[in-house]
């Protein structure tokens, strides 16, 4: 038997147990007091009752997602991709005393590529992307469904109010402002905050709460119509306040009126209820609920998968939804942190690192490059990173410029220079890893705007990496932008302006013949993010060219990765290929 063979015995069954790790996540409280669950389980994304100690499953099959309910619905409202991944969402409610049985939300939706979902009980409101544009509808649950507003550009609804509703919307700056829909006329305001919108909700008198991202930290303001003017949000605790946050996970208002605000910084996060901090084991905290006396949080961290704890103010807090990491999977995972890696340029650069315990010191790294590229890696569990642990990579993940969660000023940097600055970021965490003796040899891997950057690493960056591995990729935008919906036509002038010749200078494609390090292409046969026929051109021609590369269509997959068979077909090409190159030649 090869080495590689032997690798691949070893590895493979762990992998599998690893995305088959149970993931946990509480999305709101039912009538009864049960917890709506939304789960990855038994390899399915699912949503579920939980009545303290038994899930009872709502849904027929996977689930692409489902909305906050009111507390105390009585019926939940999901979405599923109807068309092999292509993100064509319907959308249908379950009553939660008859569970299995769904039916759709309103005869008069049609699937559509589905933004964001607000259920007010009576109505339910849906920002979805139609042919001619970004559309907000109002739906009556087993009724007919109207359409409310067009937005202008990219953008949705957050919450909905008396008469009202609010959302963020993407300037041409890349700043978000507040956007505000009247539910009756119709009409659409755009009002600037000061700084950029990351969440508005309403709370029970009226007035819209809003989190602004200034240049390098996050407030709380307050705004009513008509005007919408902005005014200081003041909150009994002061803990919130000088915490000082730079993103927020989760706003929501319970019951009694309470203020629940997730509140993030530099990759972890906090719980805060009206302002004062309420006690929380460490890493990244999610969707928070009031459950009688307690409050019922998810957690994560690192070496955590998704979780669900309840928390007794005052007295702690216990775990009760969590799965248990398999030995191999746990034996694999090492010492995690976040490091400030120093761009060539003096930019300071928030990188987390995850080590192995199966790799050297120095040792084979991957430099894992998230998508977005408006996202960031935080302290927790991610599934790729684990596995590239359980092969024996070390694995550094740096929040390069356009990363969110450090501030506006660091987001914005991006706009108008994808693949720029920024490879100068991801290059320097591959750097940092060989210089503090993680690293003897570094290679790239991402998804999406990941993929996009891996590509770019090796056609426009030769030699810096040994090898990449590019999911999901951009290659070549002018040739994207023709196969968009108007969402992601808006995304595109919004990251690049109009400007084409900007576009063929910053696409992958036009520097195939640079490219001499070892490519593996991993692609969803039905993506409609980033789609197939630009990566199918891309491979032709570097075949022309004689350029080394493998690739993989994942059949009967779109860009969402909604189930543990997703993660497969992505993670078995990507591990097999590093793997081969690990024990290669150096």
């Amino acid at each position: 038997m090869s080495e590689l063979s032997s690798e691949l015995k070893r590895v493979l069954p762990q992998i599998i147990e690893l995305v088959n790790i149970p993931l946990y996540g509480a999305r709101g409280v039912l009538g009864g007091g049960e917890l709506l669950v939304s789960a990855l389980l038994e390899g399915e994304a699912s949503v579920y009752v939980y009545d303290g100690k038994d899930l009872t499953k709502l849904n027929k099959e996977p689930v692409s997602m489902v909305a906050e309910p009111p507390y105390g619905a009585s019926r939940v409202v999901i979405g599923r991709d109807v068309a092999k991944g292509r993100e064509l969402h319907a959308l249908y409610i379950i009553d939660v005393g008859r569970p299995l049985e769904e039916a759709p939300l309103s005869k008069d939706l049609r699937p559509m590529r589905v933004l964001s979902i607000v259920d007010k009980g009576s109505d339910v409101f849906v920002t979805g992307v139609a042919p001619d544009g970004i559309k907000v509808f109002a739906a009556k649950p087993g009724g007919g469904a109207r359409e409310v507003a067009t937005v202008p550009g990219l953008g949705l609804l957050t919450d909905v109010g008396k008469g009202h509703g609010v959302g963020v919307l993407f300037t041409p700056s890349g700043r978000t402002s507040l956007l505000t829909v009247d539910l009756s006329s119709g009409e659409v305001g755009v009002k600037d905050m000061g700084g950029s919108v990351l969440n508005a909700r309403f709370a029970p008198d009226g007035h819209a709460v809003i989190a602004v991202e200034g240049p390098d930290s996050v407030m709380l303001v307050k705004a009513s119509p008509p005007d919408w003017s902005p005014e200081p949000l003041e909150l009994p605790g002061r803990e919130l306040s000088e915490y000082g946050p730079t993103g927020v996970n989760y706003m929501g208002y319970t019951p009694q009126g309470e203020l629940i605000v997730v509140a993030r910084k530099h990759g972890r996060s906090e719980v805060f209820v009206d302002g004062s901090r309420i006690e929380a084991p460490k890493g990244i905290h999610s969707a928070t609920y009031r459950l009688g006396p307690d409050f019922v949080v998810t957690h994560t961290s690192l070496s955590t998968p998704s979780r669900i704890i309840r928390v007794r103010p005052g007295e702690g807090w216990e775990t009760i939804l969590a799965a248990d990491l398999p030995g191999g999977v746990k034996e694999a995972i090492g010492d995690s942190g976040m490091e400030w890696v120093r761009a060539p340029d003096g930019e300071r650069v928030p990188t987390f690192y995850l080590g192995s315990r199966r790799a050297p010191r120095p040792g084979p790294t991957v430099v894992l490059v998230h998508g977005g590229p408006f996202s960031e890696y935080l302290d927790a569990w991610n599934v790729f990173a684990a596995a590239l642990a359980i092969s024996g990579f070390h694995v550094v993940m740096p929040n390069y410029r356009g990363s969110t969660g450090y501030g506006e000023g660091w987001r914005l940097k991006i706009i108008g220079d994808p693949c720029g600055a920024e490879m100068e970021d991801i290059i320097a965490a591959a750097e940092w890893a060989r210089a503090s003796g993680m690293a003897d040899r570094t290679y790239i891997m991402g998804y999406s705007y990941g993929g996009y950057a891996t590509m770019c690493a090796l056609t426009k960056h030769p030699g810096k990496f040994a090898a990449g591995v590019a999911g999901a990729s951009v290659v070549d935008w002018e040739e994207m932008y023709e196969l968009s919906d108007p969402a992601f036509k808006a995304f595109i002038e919004l990251l690049l302006g109009k400007d084409r010749g900007k576009w063929r200078e910053r696409s992958p494609m036009n520097y195939i013949d640079n490219m001499r390090d070892p490519l593996c292409i991993v692609h969803p046969q039905n993506d409609s993010r980033t789609p197939l026929q630009p990566i199918l051109r891309f491979m032709r021609e570097a075949l022309e060219k004689g350029k080394s590369f493998e690739a993989h269509i994942a059949p009967d997959m779109g860009h969402a990765v909604n189930t543990a068979e997703d993660i497969v077909k992505i993670l078995l090409p990507a591990i097999t290929f590093l793997l081969r190159q690990r024990l290669g030649p150096r």
